[in-house]
């Protein structure tokens, strides 16, 4: 905002008046009144006109635009191409489970034969005069229990996970008579399926996400308790090595740990046996 003009001193005579009273005198002065002095405003800087880019400028500024894209594009194609992958693999996993909402029953201890009456402490040392023994010779961590889950995907889990590194020996936890062997097509990967009279009823129990070629056992077989049944893998539908140990008694879905536990402390009734995988160990220490 411009300055404000200071108020004429109303005490000094006007160019007029000052003008009449020389002029009653008898003298011509001519005089020059002095002005306010004005400042122009600040003139606009000059516009120094951009010189033409060169076509080797041009060149560069195509070329990485072109280089930005492409990172954009490649960063763009995992994403989608894992989504592709999630929705297979979640079609698969569906596939892979025995388990069906229509075969869930009103609460899991209504399934005879999985529940056990006293809490007992798991033993992976392997018990010849028991009915059923753990699926390892030593403990192994638990992650995926049997039950709903909503990751890695959203379904009903129909098994128990054991989380034991790759190549760790699997064992037949009873004697057993084998229903499938090898490379599965439901998300299973290689594995193996047992069929077990155990207490008068009539169990499968299933070996997922095996090595492959960790056996050569074929359709038909017959196992013993303890033998050896592959080698944990990550094959099928599988987020890392793992064994899936799925168990049906009667041909209804049950929990492997209340299962496994309630046998394991069960004593057999026939000769006691001794595994060919615990000859081979007892025959090395000696």
């Amino acid at each position: 905002m411009p300055d404000e003009l200071p108020e004429p001193n109303r005490d000094l005579p006007s160019r007029r008046g000052l003008r009449a009273t020389l002029r009653h005198a008898g003298e011509e002065i001519s005089f020059r009144v002095p002005r306010r002095t004005h400042v122009p405003a600040a003139a606009p800087e000059p516009v120094v006109p951009r010189a033409p880019r060169t076509k080797r400028q041009k060149f560069a500024a195509a070329a990485a635009l072109t280089s930005v894209c492409g990172l954009a594009l490649v960063a763009a194609v995992p994403i989608a191409a894992q989504t592709d992958v999630t929705e297979a693999a979640a079609a698969q996993q569906e596939l892979f489970s025995e388990f069906s909402a229509a075969d869930m029953p009103d609460s899991f201890t209504d399934v005879e034969g999985i529940a056990s009456e006293e809490i007992t402490a798991a033993s992976y040392t392997f018990n010849p005069k028991v009915l059923v023994n753990y699926p390892f010779a030593s403990p192994v961590m638990l992650t995926d229990p049997f039950g709903y889950r909503t990751a890695p995907v959203e379904q009903f889990h129909d098994a128990q996970d054991f989380a034991a590194s790759a190549g760790t020996p699997i064992q037949a936890i009873a004697d057993g008579v084998v229903l499938e062997a090898g490379q599965t097509t439901d998300g299973c990967g290689f594995g193996l399926k047992l069929e077990h009279e155990i207490d008068g009823q009539t169990v499968t129990s299933r070996y997922c996400h095996m090595i492959d070629n960790s056996h050569t056992i074929q359709v038909g077989d017959t196992l013993k308790m303890g033998d050896p049944a592959g080698e944990v893998g990550s094959t099928g539908m599988s987020f890392g090595a793992h064994l899936h140990l799925a168990l049906r008694v009667n041909d209804e879905p049950v929990d492997p740990m209340p299962f496994l536990a309630k046998y394991n402390t069960t004593p057999r009734d026939i000769p006691d046996r001794i595994p060919t995988s615990v000859k081979a160990s007892s025959s090395d220490k000696s």
